[in-house]
Parts: structure tokens; C-alpha cells; sequence
């Protein structure tokens, strides 16, 4: 049976035609590509043996820049995957502090809180940068469904994140007063978590695409 590889996240599809669309990242077909099996190595050999290595032009790659560098680095290192643990962390536990102050009573709670989504917000932009770094040099900045959905999420999220602080910042008795306010920051908070994890949940299936194809 033929295998087809989805260029753009690695899905490995099997079948006599690749899908209509990548189960995981929404591609489209044409991004599909057959897995053929590799050539016969001696032909290989016999075919660079008929060429005489002083007919073979000596074309000088072109040096990366630092920042290419960098970002290859990045992408070889899953610098996007380690920054992001932060929030995807973070924010249930704040979350979860928030839903004991308002729903049960819990006093005590709220400078952690405040302090829990203070770090995340400070932690956001390397969360950003690596990602778009990623989405760019792994994923060819393609814009299917999936991508379009995380980047909405996650903007969504930091959005949301910024201006739960600077509600808190603003109004600093909003967690240990008994107000409509009060509500309304649980929702935000909730509305929050709810986007983080939309965003981690489909960068898992990019991750782990490959696995799933091949288990």
C-alpha cells in the first residue's frame, strides 16, 4: 500500500491516493507527497562514478546569517515547545486559586493570582517569537485551518491575559470584594483557559503527528 507524507506537518497517510485534506493540519492534497522507497545504492554509485568529479561545478553555498542561524537552532531545538510549558501550566493553576476565591470563599488567594498571570504575561513574548519563528521555518508559515485557529487562539489569550492584569493593576480590591466585577474576572479567566487550550491542544496534534500516523 502507498504511503503519502504531508509536507507541511508529516502526517503519513496510507492509501492508494493521498486525502482529500491532512487530518491533522487541514493541507490541502497537493501537499502530499509519495513515500518511494530508496534507490538502488549501487546504481547510485554507478551513476556518480560515470561523472568525473572534475565535471562537477563547485557552486559555494551562501553562509547563513546569525539570525538564520538562530532561528534553525530554534526550530532544532523546540525553543517553542519548552517556552509555551509556561502558560499552558500556569494559567489552569491561576484559574483554579481564582475559582476558590469567588466560588468558595477562599480569601488569601488573590495576590497569587495576580502574580501567577503577571509571569505568564511576562513569559508571552518569547512564547510569540518562537512560535511564529517556528510556524515560519517548520510549517512554511502555511495558513490552513488548524494555524489559523491556534494563531487566533493564542492572540485571543494574550489579549485577554493583558488586560485581566491591567484589570487587577486598575483595580486592585476587584478579588477580595464581593461584586458583579468579581464574576466577570472569573469569566474573563475562564474564557482564557479555554484559549490556551485550544492553542496547546493543536499544537499537540502538530507534535505528535507523525507518531499518530505511525502507531
Amino acid at each position: 500500500m502507498k504511503q503519502w507524507e504531508c509536507s507541511v506537518c508529516g502526517y503519513i497517510h496510507e492509501g492508494d491516493e493521498p486525502p482529500q485534506n491532512c487530518p491533522v493540519c487541514q493541507a490541502d492534497r497537493d501537499k502530499f507527497f509519495e513515500i518511494t522507497a530508496q534507490e538502488d545504492s549501487s546504481a547510485e554509485e554507478t551513476a556518480s562514478a560515470s561523472v568525473p568529479p572534475s565535471d562537477v561545478p563547485d557552486v559555494p553555498l551562501e553562509p547563513l546569517s546569525m539570525g538564520e542561524k538562530l532561528a534553525e537552532l530554534l526550530v532544532e531545538k523546540h525553543l517553542h515547545a519548552i517556552s509555551v510549558h509556561s502558560p499552558n501550566g500556569i494559567i489552569p493553576v491561576a484559574v483554579i486559586f481564582l475559582v476558590l476565591n469567588v466560588v468558595l470563599k477562599f480569601s488569601g488567594l488573590e495576590n497569587a493570582i495576580y502574580y501567577n498571570m503577571i509571569a505568564v504575561l511576562i513569559g508571552m513574548p518569547p512564547v510569540i517569537a518562537t512560535g511564529y519563528i517556528t510556524w515560519q521555518k517548520k510549517y512554511g508559515g502555511a495558513k490552513t485551518t488548524l494555524f489559523k485557529i491556534k494563531i487566533a487562539a493564542s492572540s485571543a489569550a494574550t489579549v485577554i491575559l493583558f488586560g485581566l492584569v491591567i484589570w487587577k493593576t486598575m483595580q486592585p480590591e476587584i478579588l477580595s470584594t464581593p461584586s458583579i466585577d468579581r464574576w466577570l474576572f472569573l469569566m474573563w479567566s475562564l474564557l482564557l483557559l479555554a484559549t490556551v487550550g485550544v492553542a496547546g491542544h493543536l499544537g499537540g496534534q502538530l507534535v505528535f503527528a507523525k507518531k499518530s500516523a505511525q502507531e
